[in-house]
């Protein structure tokens, strides 16, 4: 598997490991990772498909989440969880995730997902819209697969 590197993002949260999230062995508790996957993926999901309506019958869920630990992780540290989608099918995208220490290319961990738009009223997939698309195509740095 190739590795990835910051070039690969557009997209980037910034995240400040806090104290409590240690566990007794010194380090950032493994759980806590799927958090920092969180910030990164929602900021994310805001960028490509937030029309400012809270109320709406469509919208992405998550479907698959797995993170492969690199390296540990200690108090304190400075990090940025990067976010793309790698590939765009008929109802869902594979969004990549790296956690990087902050400004380096010093992989912490990576993130496969899947994310799967979903109608709420119908409560099943529906296909990824138009809008949200381009708005992917737009940002990414390495274009998605489709």
């Amino acid at each position: 598997m190739r590795q990835p590197t910051r070039s690969d993002y557009a997209h980037y949260v910034a995240i400040k490991v806090k104290w409590g999230e240690m566990d007794s062995l010194g380090h950032v508790n493994n759980t806590v990772f799927y958090r920092y996957s969180e910030d990164g993926r929602i900021d994310y999901m805001h960028t490509i498909a937030d029309d400012g309506d809270t109320q709406t019958s469509d919208g992405p869920i998550l479907a698959d989440l797995r993170c492969s630990f690199r390296q540990q992780l200690r108090f304190p540290a400075e990090i940025e969880i990067g976010t793309r989608v790698k590939r765009i099918g008929r109802s869902s995208f594979e969004l990549e995730q790296c956690l990087f220490y902050a400004e380096t290319d010093d992989v912490i961990a990576v993130y496969d997902t899947v994310v799967v738009w979903f109608d709420f009223g119908a409560q099943t997939s529906m296909r990824v819209p138009e809008t949200v698309r381009e708005r992917i195509r737009t940002l990414e740095h390495v274009p998605p697969e489709e």
